[in-house]
């Protein structure tokens, strides 16, 4: 089951994309593979006073609030199976600052759970060794 969980999530993953370039990031939550409670949670961090975003609304508004500094946000990732119904994603965001022009780049981790074989929540880490450590596998 578990490389399964990893074509579930890559195939999420690649449907984001498509969305993004579309300027539906959330077009993915819109698959029969993520539950309707899907949760995007931040550990340890929030983002404008939050850390949990609800449903394809909240991810929207997520994803907005994200990227509205920059100009060409892209991201990269890869997919490692973490059993139990666990995939962690190492990614890899690069941007320009809408402002400054300034290239940034950031690597963030993330824990994706799944149940019955749908995507109920993404636990995002501000590093890759956090979601690692979080998933319980070696840096």
């Amino acid at each position: 089951m578990s490389e399964e969980n990893v074509e579930v999530v890559r195939r999420l993953f690649e449907e984001f994309q498509v969305g993004l370039e579309r300027g539906d990031p959330g077009a993915f939550l819109d698959s029969p593979t993520v539950a309707d409670d899907y949760e995007w949670i931040f550990e340890d961090a929030e983002l404008e006073g939050r850390s949990v975003w609800r449903g394809r609304e909240g991810f929207v508004e997520f994803m907005r609030t994200w990227t509205e500094d920059f100009e060409g946000w892209s991201i990269q990732f890869e997919l490692i199976d973490a059993g139990e119904d666990r995939v962690v994603a190492l990614t890899h965001q690069s941007a320009t600052g809408r402002k400054s022009s300034v290239p940034v780049e950031l690597n963030v981790g993330q824990v994706y759970e799944l149940e019955a074989g749908r995507l109920a929540r993404v636990r995002n880490y501000l590093t890759h060794a956090e979601a690692l450590e979080a998933a319980g596998l070696p840096e």
